[in-house]
């Protein structure tokens, strides 16, 4: 079952990566290690929330397909993670998010510029625990730098997104390609490498990972609109009311003026008009689209799957996580 390999990578993973927290001094630690779960604020030692190390998860299905090590595989599923944590450090200062499973975000606590500190000393973090282990290849330590780079890239792309009046739905396709598809790539492309697989497995297990997030992308900015407010821990439509372009709004707004109004204004949204806006998008079709468009990438993923090796049956019950986290999640 998909929680069961969850479950196993959070095991696998954590204590690498409390053990490189550990070395990030006191400030950083403190925040950092909060920002996990791991502690209170002050630094009391307490059970928190995580996030479902969906990446993590993919590196140990990736090593266990093409016989690598597990103790090689913890180090890439611990640099990923910790860059991946830098992207939700900053990303909760960027949009103003105050909670980050279900504990108030690391910025309403320490303060946007220690947040943001700890966030790139998360992400060296991250690249160091990779170039320093001398059984990871450098090409496998550059291709996480070069994601970093284009996760940057892709939150570049989101911002700027939310200061123009009008974006194309191959733009925000791509957006999401990179602010969220490249890692889930890049878990299984540096997996690879460190294996010493094929240039063209190595090719076709990053498509399948960038498939997989660009169908998490469409679930999240699905959850957005119609998500269970009592899970998602947001107001349902709270999308619409802060004006985000995300892909179902994205397919919404090419074919509803009305919708397209609202959004010209540049004020954020009333009760009475976010309720408007979310008819108005689900009168579009475009929850319907992009549903069918989560399906549709995950069968993508599967085929770059196949084209890796024949498929895999660990990696074949991640590919459709999304999917389920998305049916999990939703509202009526």
């Amino acid at each position: 079952m998909v929680t069961d390999l969850l479950a196993a990578a959070r095991r696998a993973v954590e204590p690498v990566l409390r053990h490189r927290v550990d070395t990030l001094p006191a400030r950083m630690r403190l925040i950092s290690g909060y920002h996990f779960g791991w502690w209170d604020g002050d630094g009391t030692d307490h059970e928190g929330g995580t996030g479902k190390t969906v990446r993590p998860a993919l590196v140990y299905a990736t090593a266990r397909a093409l016989n690598l090590a597990t103790d090689k595989a913890s180090v890439l599923a611990a640099g990923v993670e910790l860059v991946h944590n830098f992207t939700l450090v900053h990303d909760d200062v960027h949009d103003q998010d105050v909670n980050r499973h279900g504990q108030p975000a690391a910025w309403t606590v320490y303060g946007e510029i220690d947040a943001l500190l700890a966030g790139n000393a998360l992400l060296s973090l991250g690249l160091e625990t990779l170039a320093q282990h001398k059984e990871i290849p450098p090409a496998a330590a550059a291709r996480l730098a070069r994601c970093a780079i284009e996760l940057c890239e892709g939150q570049s792309m989101d911002l700027a997104f939310e200061r123009r009046s009008s974006i194309t739905l191959d733009e925000c396709l791509a957006m999401s390609a990179r602010k969220t598809g490249v890692l889930l790539g890049c878990a299984c492309a540096v997996t690879a490498l460190t294996a010493g697989a094929a240039p063209e497995v190595v090719a076709a297990l990053d498509d399948y990972g960038v498939e997989i997030g660009i169908a998490f992308q469409f679930a999240n900015d699905l959850l957005g609109i119609w998500g269970d407010e009592r899970i998602v821990g947001k107001p349902t439509g709270s999308d619409l009311t802060r004006l985000k372009k995300t892909l179902p709004i994205v397919h919404a707004l090419e074919s509803e003026p009305e919708l397209a109004a609202l959004y010209a204004t540049g004020v954020e949204l009333s009760s009475a008009d976010s309720r408007r806006a979310v008819s108005l998008v689900a009168r579009s079709g475009a929850r319907e689209w992009a549903e069918a468009e989560i399906r549709r990438r995950l069968a993508v993923a599967h085929g770059h799957l196949d084209r890796a090796f024949g498929g895999d049956a660990d990696l074949s019950t991640l590919a459709d996580l999304a999917l389920r986290y998305y049916q999990d999640n939703r509202g009526s």
